[in-house]
């Protein structure tokens, strides 16, 4: 019988920390995603100028400067 705990302790022990690692690796990776998320919020921001609608893309585009 004393085999049997053993075995049963050791196979606890080894899900527990299966369970730990894991939930340190989503903590980590968490912060991570955290920390690029604040490099992106910081990021300095470009003055485009004058924008104007394209109709073919759909979006917003610099304006382009007209010589003459």
């Amino acid at each position: 019988m004393p085999p049997v705990m053993f075995l049963a302790v050791v196979g606890l022990a080894g899900l527990a920390g299966y369970r730990l690692l894991g939930a340190l690796a989503r903590q980590g990776q968490a912060a991570r995603a955290e920390d690029a998320r604040m490099k992106r919020a910081t990021a300095p921001v470009r003055d485009l100028g004058n924008l104007e609608w394209d109709e073919a893309a759909g979006v917003y585009r610099p304006r382009q400067q007209r010589e003459g």
